[in-house]
Formats: structure tokens, C-alpha cells, sequence
């Protein structure tokens, strides 16, 4: 069976990196273009479009958005879902704000600074003077580039609540957080597990939002978990 993942906000490919082998292992891999659409519809209905007529889908952060977006517009073609540091709600006026400012920031000219500025809040404390997971940070930015950030960064800002979609989910769904997660706290990953009825709650301590290079080993194992799931409900 296919996995498409789904990569956060400014985020390349390379974010998936630690789990490919473990994946392709389980069938073909696609990482999803969230580059391309003003919308997170957009983005789900693009997957939707070039995705096969049934797959595994995870996505982190952003990328969650989009899986829920795509569990509203096709429940039936998803045969498991994993949503990682996500949430279900819609940003409150605070986090707009705060997106906003960020957006203002990279149309002056900062791309650079932004990306910075954003790296603290990403990782858990403990991890926030580790040079490489800065430097993978950078680099996956540089790759999204400023105009992609604020294509990205609009959609999210527009994107509608989730949680109406939650209950209706039947398909196999981890939820996975990390316990230090700043940016989105796992006060939300906790509400898509609680409301999710088919639900896998995976908690990694010590990790913040950037799980899959703060933690690879942990997030390894549970991505196995989760496609093994997968396959068992498919047979």
C-alpha cells in the first residue's frame, strides 16, 4: 500500500528522512507538494488527485491540517492515519496574530531572521543549542524558500476547524506528540485522541515539535506501529 506524507510548514522532504526506509518497507512512499496551492483544500484535493485510490497517509504540523482535510473530502480512500503534532482547531485570534507578524517579517525582506527566530519554539528546551538540528531546520527552509513560507503560512491561517471531521473517523489513527511541544501543545494532540474513536495516543518525552530529528529512533518504532496497524485492519 502507498504512505503519503505530508510535510509541516517549512519543511522539505528531508523531514521525513529517518523514516523512509522504514516506510518504503511497507509499500510505495510519496511525499505530498504543499507547495503549490493557496488553500489547505487545495493541497488536500491535489492529494486526492494524484494519490492512488487507497493509501496510508500521515501528516505533522501543517500537514495534519491537510490530512483532515482530506479525511473530510474522502474518508473512505484513507485506510490509516497518523497526525503528528497537530491540532485540530483553528488558530485563535493570538496565533493569527502572531502569523501575521511572521508573514509581515519575510515581505520586508527577513526571510533569514524569521527562520531563526522560529527554530527555539520548535524543539524541546534541551534541544535548543544543538547546532544540527538547527542547521536541518535552515535547511529545509532555504528549500521552501520565502514565497512558498507565505503561501503556506496563508493557508494555514484560513484553514477551517477540524474537529467536526474527528468522530467519523474508522480507520486505524495514531496520534503522536511531544510531550514539550511549544508550538502546539500536547493539550491537542490529548483532544484528537480523545475525540477520534479509533485512536492511538503516542506520547515521546523530551521532544518538542520537531519530533522526527529530535527523536528518530522513537518516531521509527511508532511509524512501524502504525503501518503494521494499517496492514492488520486491510487484510
Amino acid at each position: 500500500m502507498e504512505t503519503i506524507l505530508i510535510p509541516p510548514l517549512l519543511c522539505s522532504p528531508k523531514v521525513y528522512a529517518p523514516i523512509l526506509d522504514t516506510v518504503w518497507s511497507h509499500g510505495s512512499v510519496v511525499v505530498a507538494d504543499t507547495l503549490h496551492d493557496e488553500t489547505i483544500a487545495g493541497m488536500a484535493t491535489r492529494i486526492l488527485r494524484d494519490g492512488p485510490a487507497r493509501f496510508a497517509l500521515l501528516g505533522t504540523s501543517m500537514g495534519g491540517y491537510v490530512a483532515l482535510e482530506v479525511m473530510r473530502q474522502a474518508p473512505g480512500r484513507v485506510a490509516g492515519l497518523a497526525l503528528v503534532s497537530t491540532s485540530a482547531r483553528a488558530d485563535s485570534d493570538e496565533q493569527l496574530a502572531a502569523r501575521r507578524r511572521q508573514s509581515q517579517l519575510v515581505e520586508q525582506g527577513h526571510f533569514g531572521k524569521l527562520v531563526d527566530a522560529a527554530f527555539p519554539g520548535l524543539v524541546a528546551e534541551r534541544n535548543e543549542s544543538d547546532p544540527n538540528l538547527l542547521q536541518a531546520w535552515r535547511s529545509m527552509a532555504s528549500t521552501v524558500g520565502p514565497d512558498g513560507f507565505l503561501r503556506q503560512q496563508a493557508a494555514a491561517m484560513d484553514r477551517s476547524d477540524a474537529r467536526d471531521v474527528l468522530p467519523d473517523i474508522t480507520c486505524p489513527t495514531f496520534v503522536i506528540h511531544g510531550a514539550q511541544d511549544r508550538l502546539i501543545p500536547m493539550d491537542a494532540g490529548q483532544e484528537l485522541a480523545d475525540l477520534v474513536p479509533t485512536s492511538t495516543l503516542r506520547i515521546i518525552e523530551d521532544a518538542g515539535h520537531f519530533l522526527f530529528l529530535e527523536r528518530p529512533d522513537e518516531l521509527t518504532a511508532m511509524v512501524e506501529e502504525f503501518l503494521g496497524a494499517v496492514r492488520f485492519s486491510s487484510r
